[in-house]
């Protein structure tokens, strides 16, 4: 029987250090068979002539929200790249609204008050454009969320009054003791219920619109964080069946590993034999819905980790910090951000996810919330020892020589995001003051610390293509050009590594993707130039010819 296809004459860059570079590559049934002249190209069926073309192993995003991806692209544009004044954002509403039935709701997302002289858009100047219209328009930390009057109103608060705060949250007051219209962290869910309900229909349908421009940029494989809790991070309660839906219509054209997000497990009846002990507050163990748990699943779609927000966003000043914001303190304010959840509630629940098999995935982006999580990932290890764990934290924002070193100690995985360097970065370094900024989104002093560790965007936080994140996580300059913690700075081959293997780590998953080697899923870039060779200056202006999943080529033309 014939094998499948073999891709000849590339410059072909496998990650795998017995083999680092080959000029062929077989394919069969969507897995590596061979390398260079291993077997002969008459054994197989097809022969692809890749003419010289350097190629990766496809890229790995670790921490990318792909159906919010998705959900972007029909979405109000407000990002820094579309608008750069408070008036092009109102005007894009205005817009909108004139093209909008009445009533419906105006969706924007990506604005960030740092390129709109600091402030946030307000109610009252939302209202002027849309008086009858409900308007949200996400941050592009999606940590918080600006909404006018009408928005307030949908949610059974009238005149942008009567609600109670909740706990991990905050909604500034105007003179008039009237919500100025930003919600922040929790306080996003006194509106966000109020929004129209996504059917599984339209979630898969954003999952397919975000696998073409993945594809396109040379993703391969996604990890979406935070699944099935609407005023969290998920998209809707049936995410998952939604994924599942996109794959059996054949629509789900990337690997996903899907984290539900912990407020989505139960507890269980304690009669099983591998429930969690009690823990305060709780009257049953915390167990899990039917005993699933991470690693369930095939190589198109898995069940990865569980995870759930510690803090917030430096941009938004709300990530916990040990120290408060410099930013802050130059107007006699002492904010040191805050905890979205009680530590106790945090521990209780981590604890237990630990012990029933679960790799938890925490975001942490202040080193008061990297304190806080690695406190409970030690706990878990000392309480209920498992080997190899590898449990996560998400941004690794601000971490100081010492969590760095405690993180490597305890087999913790950080998954920094380099792109927010460039995106954010000028606004995280006025957050934070030039003492706390060299600890910012580091990512040399990671790798020289011994861990092996992802490259991901949190798109559409940030623009996802992996040759931009690549770039900044080579060149660290924000988008004023200024240099950020350059002692940071990595090499491509560090980056590239990032980016396929230490992904494909992160998830437990280098046993099948990261490395181009026999047994291996069969998943490949082609890019224009040879990443290795181009001046670092311009890897950015790289172009990816041609994806391919499985052997199969699945954007661009070979």
């Amino acid at each position: 029987m014939a094998l499948d296809v073999i891709f000849t004459n590339g410059t072909i860059h496998t990650q795998d250090p017995n083999h680092p570079m080959a000029h062929s590559l077989g394919v069969h049934q969507g897995k590596v068979v061979s390398l260079d002249d291993q077997l002969s190209p008459d054994l197989f069926d097809r022969v692809v002539d890749l003419k010289g073309a350097a190629v990766v192993p496809g890229f790995n995003d670790a921490h990318c929200h792909l159906s919010f991806l998705g959900e972007s692209l029909v979405q109000l544009d407000l990002r820094p790249s579309a608008i750069s004044t408070m008036d092009d954002l109102i005007g894009a509403v205005r817009d909108a609204v004139a093209g909008a039935d009445p009533g419906a709701w105006i969706m924007g997302q990506g604005y960030d008050q740092n390129y709109l002289d600091g402030v946030h858009p307000t109610a009252v100047a939302l209202d002027e454009v849309s008086p009858q219209n409900p308007v949200w328009l996400w941050h592009n930390s999606r940590h918080m969320a600006v909404v006018n009057t009408a928005a307030f109103e949908r949610a059974g608060y009238p005149g942008r009054r009567g609600f109670t705060v909740p706990v991990g949250g905050e909604v500034p007051l105007d003179e008039h003791g009237a919500a100025q219209g930003l919600l922040s962290e929790t306080a996003r869910g006194l509106v966000q219920e109020a929004l129209p309900v996504k059917t599984t229909d339209v979630v898969a349908d954003q999952i397919a619109a975000a696998c073409d421009a993945a594809l396109a940029a040379g993703i391969t494989s996604v990890t979406e964080p935070g699944l099935g809790s609407p005023a969290n991070l998920g998209q809707s309660f049936t995410d998952i069946a939604a994924y599942q839906l996109a794959k059996d219509q054949g629509r789900l054209r990337v690997r996903a590993t899907v984290m539900p997000y912990l407020t989505t497990l139960h507890p269980i009846d304690p009669s099983g034999q591998d429930v969690a002990n009690d823990f305060p507050g709780q009257d049953q163990p915390f167990g899990l819905d039917l005993g699933i748990r991470s690693g369930l699943g095939d190589d198109w779609f898995r069940i990865g980790a569980v995870k759930v927000l510690s803090d917030g966003s430096l941009i938004g000043r709300s990530a916990f910090m040990t120290e408060g914001y410099a930013a802050d303190a130059e107007n006699g304010v002492e904010n040191v951000g805050l905890l979205q959840f009680p530590r106790e509630w945090l521990e209780g629940r981590l604890l237990a996810a630990h012990q029933n098999g679960w790799q938890l995935a925490v975001h942490a982006i202040g080193d008061g919330a990297v304190d806080v999580v690695l406190d409970i990932f030690e706990k878990a290890h000392n309480e209920f020892p498992r080997e190899d764990a590898r449990h996560r934290i998400e941004h690794f924002g601000v971490a100081s020589d010492e969590q760095v070193a405690r993180c490597a100690r305890l087999g913790v995985v950080p998954v920094p995001q380099g792109r927010f360097v460039n995106e954010l970065g000028d606004g995280m370094a006025r957050a934070l003051g030039a003492k706390r900024t060299r600890l910012c989104y580091r990512m040399k002093s990671l790798l020289d610390a011994g861990m092996v560790t992802p490259a991901s965007t949190d798109a559409p936080v940030v623009d996802y293509p992996p040759l931009y994140n690549i770039h900044d996580m080579v060149n660290r300059r924000t988008a004023s050009g200024a240099q950020f913690v350059p002692e940071e700075c990595i090499t491509v081959g560090q980056a590239v590594h990032a980016y396929t293997v230490g992904s494909a780590y992160a998830s437990h998953q280098e046993h099948m993707k990261g490395t181009l080697s026999a047994g291996k899923l069969a998943d490949f870039v082609v890019l224009s130039d040879d990443i290795y060779d181009v001046d670092p200056q311009t890897i950015k202006d790289v172009q990816v010819t041609a994806t391919v999943v499985g052997g199969d080529i699945m954007h661009g033309d070979l």
